[in-house]
């Protein structure tokens, strides 16, 4: 298992349409496309996001990440998620135990 992490920030006024856009476009493009969960946190301080994205291996994690590269709607999509986020970090980590 593969997990993916984001953290990232999103401006107050941005808030609103970025989770309606993630549940309505993001979350169901990534997870037919090889994520088998999207899941979005708020901070406490409702600026700052976590995104978690699990795949089954790092294959599956590869494939579905590198179709931005190739595939136009997977561009759209990480462009719609850049169009909310600021300050975005990435990390992935690999499920040992």
């Amino acid at each position: 298992m593969v997990k993916v992490v984001f953290t990232y920030d999103v401006p107050r006024e941005k808030r609103e349409d970025y989770l309606k856009s993630t549940a309505e476009v993001i979350k169901p493009f990534w997870e037919s496309h090889g994520c088998r969960s999207y899941t979005v946190w708020q901070a406490d301080d409702e600026s700052g996001y976590v995104k978690e994205m699990l795949f089954e291996s790092e294959q599956a994690r590869n494939e579905s990440i590198g179709m931005q590269r190739s595939d136009p709607e997977a561009r759209e999509v990480v462009g719609l998620f850049g169009s909310y986020a600021v300050n975005t970090q990435r990390k992935s980590y690999m499920q040992r135990v």
